[in-house]
């Protein structure tokens, strides 16, 4: 009988190749495999060099010392890691030691090859490093599957084909994920810029909107290089509870129509309705309830993000019972997941805005630049807040970089225009999907959401367009529930009147129209109900004290001081005036402002026109305790400087150092004191 080998022989010799191929086959897979056990492993064993003497130590040994048979040998690691690099036999004498061989050339490459390192840290062979990509890839993973129905339903709304919405999304989320502000923040075609761009695209058509992108990106570069980012800090609590607040009901507004037919909600009573209703509800009992509590007694499945699982089981519930659901195919149109590399996008503008550039550059530019600086004001604005809601919900240490923010946003929108994209913005509601997955340590996960979009338009577009599009507003439903600030409803009462005021106000102006104006209809509000409520605090307090005449005068005893409470500034000029009573106060008066201080151009005309008031009766004033730039600025301000009845005290040892908010043409010959 004929041996294995001989069998093996004769097959090959025969021509037939299939054990060759099984052979190749087993190599590869060997290979494989070993990569991957070198991954999971990383304290793999290293040859061994030559230890410096000075490592080598033996405790209780003497080089005086003899051999002793008695002596217990042991085995100890020089490098920090167990059985790996190099290991000496201690208990021996120094005379009863083999000379070891230097090391050769290949084994001194291999001992210093991790020496030899492009990266600090090597996330393949560091598990913390390894456990935080993996968790990043996988919150990517989830935010794709969120991202395509915003930026189908968002595309709509500009008036232009799926498409380029989904590529737009994965082209601004690579490039704003890798330049941005912080780790975490997630970016995609948005509704604030599409309804901007809207009217845009019914006049001059799709194209336009790709330089209008382009332009806002250019645009936003300019705004973050020149630090306008921080302006975002002037920004009032209050509209941040009513942007919030605001945000949260256009994304509820928008998961709704999901749940609609002809205008109308689906009817429980009918299959539809009861598949529609039922597969949201399923997949959000999976990813607030289900899944959970699977993590919590199973480690394997923390793997996977609750939302991720949440989808994808919902999806095979629906496809194995045959629910009557729509999917995403159904909404966005089977071309748009057809998959292929027919369907990239192509590097350039469009020749619909290209040709008219170049022909008449400055009518061209007109019709698209207000466009393009209302979305770049709308898509910085919103990117910001989103940076500031994540700065507080992701408790890693760390402050994301508001000038980072807003150039990182506007590389994604130059690179989204010139790839035929409509330009967008971090989205509130992605963002927080991808921290609470664990997603808001790494960059990587908005990198990964966009990598995983691309991959799953071109090669698994057949089976993304199979998920339920209601499974997808289930979880954005539940990020509605967690984002809007339930505890903003108890304020009612309890906070002051102008500040419940501007948080209703942001929230309408959001929903109703647009979040620039929202922003900046609040901020002013806010502003205006601070300066009303510090003018009301200014006051007087009589006292008397003594003065001293200038110019070697007498010294006047008892002498009418009125003492100014609370800041002087053009909301409190009016009620400074008033505190005054010029008729009936004496020939010399002292105004002191130890407990006040001078703020702008309107305080300084107000402690002029009083002086004059004073100066028409024949009557002196006396100033104590201004800043010495404010006394300068009073001169300068004055017409041919201070008049004789207009004094100022000077005292540089218990004088205030402060500067005024004043025109540069008064200051500039003014050296404002600085504090010692």
């Amino acid at each position: 009988p004929s041996t294995p080998n001989q069998n093996m022989k004769s097959s090959i010799t025969s021509g037939d190749r299939r054990p060759r191929a099984a052979s190749k086959m087993t190599l590869i897979f060997c290979l494989t495999l070993s990569t991957g056990w070198a991954f999971a492993h990383p304290a793999l064993p290293i040859p061994n060099n030559k230890p410096p003497k000075s490592i080598l130590t033996h405790e209780g040994f003497s080089n005086t010392s003899t051999s002793s048979s008695s002596a217990k040998e042991k085995l100890t690691p020089i490098s920090g890691t167990p059985f790996r690099g190099i290991s000496k036999r201690l208990g021996l004498c120094a005379n009863d030691e083999p000379e070891e061989k230097p090391p050769s050339q290949l084994e001194s490459i291999v001992a210093n090859a991790k020496s030899i390192v492009l990266f600090k840290s090597n996330p393949f062979t560091n598990p913390t490093l390894r456990t935080k990509y993996l968790t990043a890839a996988a919150a990517g993973l989830a935010v794709s599957l969120a991202m395509v129905p915003e930026a189908v339903s968002f595309s709509f709304v500009a008036g232009v084909s799926p498409l380029v919405g989904l590529w737009t999304t994965v082209v601004l989320g690579f490039f704003a994920a890798l330049f941005g502000g912080r780790a975490g923040i997630c970016s995609s075609a948005s509704g604030a810029c599409s309804v901007v761009v809207a009217a845009l695209c019914a006049s001059h058509g799709g194209g336009y909107l790709a330089g209008c992108a382009a332009l806002a990106g250019i645009l936003q570069i300019v705004a973050g290089t020149a630090g306008m980012g921080k302006l975002i800090r002037i920004v009032p609590h209050p509209v941040m509870i009513g942007f919030v607040n605001g945000l949260t009901l256009v994304m509820l507004k928008a998961q709704m129509t999901h749940f609609k037919t002809a205008g109308k909600f689906m009817s429980l009573f009918t299959a539809e309705g009861k598949a529609t209703y039922g597969c949201a509800i399923l997949t959000m009992f999976l990813v607030r309830f289900g899944l959970p509590k699977l993590q919590e007694k199973v480690e394997a499945a923390k793997a996977v993000p609750p939302t991720l699982g949440g989808v994808v089981l919902a999806a095979i519930v629906a496809k194995y019972l045959k629910w009557p659901v729509k999917t995403l195919a159904d909404v966005a149109g089977s071309e748009t997941f057809r998959g292929g590399l027919s369907i990239l996008p192509k590097i350039g503008l469009p020749s619909s805005v290209w040709e008219p550039l170049m022909n008449a550059p400055v009518e061209t530019l007109r019709v698209i630049l207000p466009y393009a600086i209302t979305m770049a004001a709308v898509g910085s604005i919103e990117s910001l807040l989103t940076l500031q809601l994540l700065d507080g919900l992701v408790d890693d240490g760390k402050r994301g970089s508001t000038k980072r923010e807003v150039i990182g946003q506007g590389i994604g929108n130059l690179a989204s225009g010139l790839t035929g994209g409509i330009g967008g913005c971090a989205l509130i509601g992605q963002s927080l999907i991808n921290a609470q997955s664990g997603g808001g340590v790494s960059r990587f996960s908005g990198m990964s959401m966009a990598i995983f979009l691309a991959l799953g338009i071109v090669s698994f577009a057949p089976l993304l367009g199979q998920i339920p599009v209601v499974a997808l507003a289930g979880v954005m439903l539940l990020v509605c529930q967690s984002t809007f600030s339930w505890g903003s409803l108890r304020l009612f009462g309890k906070i002051p009147n102008i500040d419940m005021f501007t948080i209703l106000l942001t929230t309408y102006v959001t929903v109703k129209d647009d979040l620039a104006k929202a922003v900046l209809l609040g901020t002013i509000s806010s502003a205006l109900g601070f300066a009303w409520k510090q003018s009301t605090t200014i006051s007087a307090q009589i006292t008397h004290t003594n003065l001293n005449v200038p110019g070697g005068g007498p010294r006047l005893p008892n002498v009418k001081s009125y003492n100014i409470h609370g800041p002087l500034f053009f909301g409190s000029s009016q009620a400074f005036s008033g505190l005054f009573r010029v008729k009936e106060d004496p020939d010399d008066i002292v105004i002191d402002f130890t407990s006040s201080r001078v703020f702008d151009h309107s305080a300084l005309d107000a402690i002029n026109a009083l002086a004059n008031r004073y100066g028409a009766l024949g009557k002196r004033v006396y100033l104590r305790h201004l800043s010495s730039d404010c006394a300068k600025l009073l001169g300068k301000i004055h017409d041919g400087g201070l008049p004789p009845f207009e004094v100022v005290e000077s005292d540089p040892s218990t004088d205030p150092v402060y500067g005024v908010a004043e025109d540069s043409k008064y200051y500039k010959d003014v050296a404002v004191a600085k504090s010692s």
